[in-house]
């Protein structure tokens, strides 16, 4: 059993519902509506009162693999319950047996106190694991859950999905989305349905935790690992029933394309004019001069803003797998008027090498540290005009 099937049997078994419990504690019935469906875990000082209320040690809260006890545990037999305090009092004379039975005890005892102390020691890193797995996107085993589910398309009276990329060149999957969700939907039964997020993307399934906010619309937040497209739901499962309800927030598309950046350049340009005698690669006795000032733009997707940006870029001059000259860029800056950003370089460059052998290489990186390359070969690079001067 899980610690939250736990809390709901032994409150079941004293006969509280969940407000009157929430008052023994001080909190809302919706924390231990939370509780019981395993969408958040009890501080230790909850554990502890809890421990205290029903009778269980901490670690019979906490373990699934520790079962309930099947009945309140009874006073040793020859024990008396006063009224002051219910206080164990012993016959005055006791018997061999009763004394090993009152050593034993005592022992016992003990060992449940280490017991207690190394649980409440463990307690605190134990109970931020739980939270970041709760929080965490889990992978489903397919995708028809929500297939085989009713979906409804308009039981949200709003929803927002933002989302954002996560990138680490040391992790796995190296490109993340960050996904911030909320829903209100417009039927709302907090007592009965055990809410979670879930997301699609062909064939796939993630879910994360949903927590109700004071304003009646759920929130949530996780991980996925990148994907072009996908579809959120709502999913609201009802605790006698079983019967799952998905409601439908968005599928949203076009993903990928909003954290890329391309980027052209151009030769000594005036407006859009090409200043070819400015700009020319040219080839003397087997060599080849590279010569002018290079202007980069960088871009995003069609109209829509660039979600990402340059934040270096360099031009190399290579033979095959060797770099032969490279210049930096200035610091990349936005252009509003057309909604990209520009750089400029000025090269000058002779190499012993013919044109048809070398490549042009704009190399550049962005915000989030991802590197491009953009390859021409320099007999056809763009708007330069190639002479041969004998």
């Amino acid at each position: 059993m899980t610690t939250g099937e736990k809390i709901a049997a032994l409150r079941r078994e004293k006969g509280l519902s969940q407000e009157a419990l929430g008052e023994k504690l001080g909190l809302s019935r919706q924390a231990v509506s939370k509780w019981e469906a395993d969408q958040a875990v009890p501080t230790m000082d909850n554990l502890v009162e809890l421990s205290r209320l029903f009778g269980v040690p901490v670690d019979t809260l906490l373990r699934p693999d520790e079962p309930l006890p099947d009945k309140e545990q009874q006073p040793p037999e020859g024990a008396k319950l006063s009224a002051e305090g219910l206080k164990i009092s012993y016959a005055p004379v006791l018997t061999r047996k009763t004394k090993w039975f009152v050593i034993i005890l005592a022992v016992l005892m003990w060992v449940s106190v280490l017991g207690n102390i190394y649980a409440m020691a463990r307690v605190q890193s134990l109970e931020e694991q739980l939270r970041a797995l709760q929080m965490q996107a889990q992978p489903q085993e397919t995708a028809s859950a929500v297939q085989q589910s009713t979906v409804e398309e308009d039981a949200l009276s709003e929803h927002d999905i933002a989302y954002d990329l996560q990138y680490d060149a040391n992790r796995t999957v190296s490109t993340t989305l960050k996904l911030s969700l909320s829903a209100r939907p417009k039927e709302l039964n907090p007592d009965t349905d055990i809410p979670k997020f879930t997301i699609q993307s062909a064939g796939e399934s993630w879910t994360c935790a949903a927590i109700l906010e004071q304003d009646n619309s759920y929130v949530g937040s996780t991980e996925i690992p990148m994907r072009d497209a996908f579809t959120v739901y709502l999913t609201l499962t009802d605790r006698e029933s079983d019967t799952v309800r998905n409601l439908l927030l968005e599928t949203v598309s076009g993903v990928e394309n909003e954290f890329k950046i391309s980027c052209g350049y151009k030769w000594d340009t005036k407006g859009d004019e090409v200043a070819p005698e400015s700009s020319t690669v040219q080839t003397q006795n087997g060599s080849t001069l590279i010569s002018g000032t290079v202007g980069a733009y960088f871009y995003g997707p069609e109209d829509k803003a660039m979600r990402c940006y340059p934040v270096s870029a360099r031009l190399v001059l290579r033979q095959g797998e060797t770099e032969l000259q490279s210049v930096a860029f200035t610091t990349p800056k936005p252009d509003d008027e057309f909604g990209r950003y520009n750089a400029q370089c000025t090269v000058n460059w002779t190499v012993d090498v013919l044109p048809e052998e070398l490549q042009l290489v704009m190399e550049y990186t962005d915000n989030y540290g991802r590197g491009y390359q953009n390859v021409q070969d320099v007999a056809d690079a763009g708007t330069a005009e190639i002479t041969t001067i004998f």
